[in-house]
């Protein structure tokens, strides 16, 4: 029990390396776009472009974990983490930046395997229950990475939040060297063959189940990372509050939504099924895009106007994420390094196409983004319905 605590710590670690090199510096999109004399759309993009090479690492990383473990892939992709984030702490321009941001992003697609080697470790609803206990944790401390980088931009720069990513790294970097025991013991040559890799990922592609749930995840994330590329610009830019007030609300708010639904996911999965807790979820992702349209109709653009939508939103997405993990990954045990290389590459993408897409719409009022949130939940949804739940 203490060895697997201790792997669970290391675990929750590298995953949260991932989402804080994500999150961290969007109260300083602005002061980026002013500092580097770059459109804001440009100091944007630089997010969009990092889950992109999330996305993309991640079916390269699938494939190595399954031949050499786990463990030295993501050492692996740590390093180049490093690499990119010190690029980007000394970038003189917004092009190099958005190529430093791109070789982090690369480098974080290792941090993936973390779903791998969860299910190394569990399985079936035991996978749900711990995945959303982890979740509890996870999502818990994500929203303090917005605080953290608001705190760091007003105080020392956008820099600053850089050379955070750059110690912390390093942190994750011995923590798995001493404190990660692998998960995935045997070493198979044959599977680093294309004669392998390709036929593996097309059984995981005649899974109408695994096909299904990435595809709801994939817009259920876009439209999730839809308000990290928008929401500091409009509430920051437009509105007017500090950085540091950003990181704030996102943390009070969508750190108590999101520890709220995990526990309660955790505590009634197995009751209710995990069919409903998703429905459930998209339902009030949904409802938030609509509360967030009609309070511009209503009241115009305000702070809480905009943040509570989000906030209901952050409740119920949560709803979401461990419930479809183990729906797609419970039969694919023994592949699922190609599992969470797939799964994750839909995921991310998500992120990165319709984030991407989004700093493109206006960004003056919430109206695009409560637009946006509606739409992306309500196609996860209906894939849901019509391509998963009928082959459950």
């Amino acid at each position: 029990m203490k060895k697997t605590s201790s792997m669970l710590f290391v675990l929750l670690l590298v995953v949260c390396l991932q989402q804080f090199a994500s999150d961290i510096y969007a109260p300083s999109l602005p002061a980026i776009a002013s500092s580097l004399n770059a459109p804001i759309h440009l100091a944007q993009w630089s997010m969009a472009i990092y889950t992109l090479g999330v996305a993309l690492s991640a079916l390269i990383y699938g494939p190595l974990s399954e031949g050499i473990g786990r463990k030295k892939p993501m050492l692996a992709g740590i390093a180049i983490m490093v690499w990119g984030t010190a690029l980007c702490t000394f970038a003189p321009n917004i092009d190099l930046l958005i190529l430093g941001r791109f070789i982090q992003g690369c480098g974080a697609g290792a941090c993936v395997l973390w779903r791998a080697t969860f299910r190394d470790i569990f399985t079936g609803e035991e996978l749900a229950k711990y995945g959303s206990s982890l979740s509890i944790f996870i999502m818990f401390i994500l929203p303090a990475a917005p605080v953290l980088g608001g705190y760091l931009q007003e105080f020392f720069g956008w820099r600053a939040n850089f050379i955070f990513m750059l110690v912390y790294a390093v942190i994750a970097f011995i923590a798995l060297i001493y404190g990660f025991k692998e998960t995935h013991q045997e070493y198979h040559a044959d599977k680093l063959n294309f004669n392998y890799i390709i036929p593996t990922y097309k059984i995981l592609l005649r899974s109408r189940i695994f096909v299904g749930i990435t595809l709801c995840t994939f817009f259920s994330f876009g439209a999730f990372f839809t308000w990290f590329t928008v929401g500091s610009v409009l509430l920051i830019h437009v509105v007017g509050i500090s950085p540091v007030k950003f990181g704030w609300l996102n943390c009070l708010g969508g750190g108590v939504a999101y520890a709220l639904a995990g526990w309660l996911n955790s505590k009634v999965v197995k009751r209710f099924g995990m069919p409903l807790m998703m429905r459930l979820g998209w339902a009030g992702m949904i409802l938030a895009g609509i509360l967030m349209v009609l309070g511009y109709g209503l009241i115009g653009v305000e702070t809480w106007v905009i943040m509570g939508p989000i906030i209901l939103f952050y409740f119920a997405s949560t709803f979401i994420w461990p419930n479809a993990f183990a729906t797609a990954f419970s039969p694919f045990g023994h592949i699922a390094g190609y599992a969470a290389a797939l799964y994750t590459c839909m995921q991310i993408g998500g992120g990165a196409v319709v984030g991407g897409l989004v700093v493109h719409l206006p960004a003056h009022n919430q109206l695009s983004l409560g637009f946006v949130l509606i739409l992306a939940s309500a196609i996860a949804w209906v894939v849901y319905e019509k391509v998963v739940f009928t082959k459950l």
